[in-house]
């Protein structure tokens, strides 16, 4: 079971994105031939739009003039573009990237060096949980 609640006591967050926020960083995904946000995590946004702390990120939509949180769009287009355009990186910490792959419709928590899979679901929730080491 996701408790936002309980990520937000463990990890900093931002404050949530508003639809037009949601539905620019689409488009924008769209442009750059990436997927679109899956809904659940567009509706995790709309909560927090984005987490931080010293270690690891989970990236927010259309997040500008801010250092402690990251951009899906800025990220993926400028680190990940080299990578199969049905992933989209949701996330990192010093080990793993937290990827959406839209082709399976699965969350997946991979090794940074390698890529190789560590968890993989259709719920972010536990993926969300491991990128960020919530207990």
């Amino acid at each position: 079971m996701f408790d936002v609640n309980k990520i937000k006591e463990q990890v900093g967050f931002h404050i949530p994105a508003g639809d037009g926020q949601i539905k620019i960083c689409n488009i924008k995904l769209k442009q750059n031939n990436l997927p679109e946000l899956p809904k659940d995590y567009s509706d995790l946004l709309k909560m927090c739009n984005g987490f931080s702390n010293e270690d690891c990120a989970v990236f927010g939509a259309e997040i500008t003039k801010h250092n402690r949180y990251k951009d899906i769009v800025a990220f993926n287009t400028t680190y990940f573009h080299q990578k199969p355009s049905e992933w989209l990186i949701l996330g990192e910490n010093d080990f793993f990237y937290f990827i959406y792959n839209a082709k399976e419709k699965v969350y997946v928590l991979a090794d940074r060096d390698s890529l190789a899979t560590e968890i993989s679901d259709t719920n972010f929730a536990p993926v969300l949980e491991a990128i960020l080491r919530i207990e």
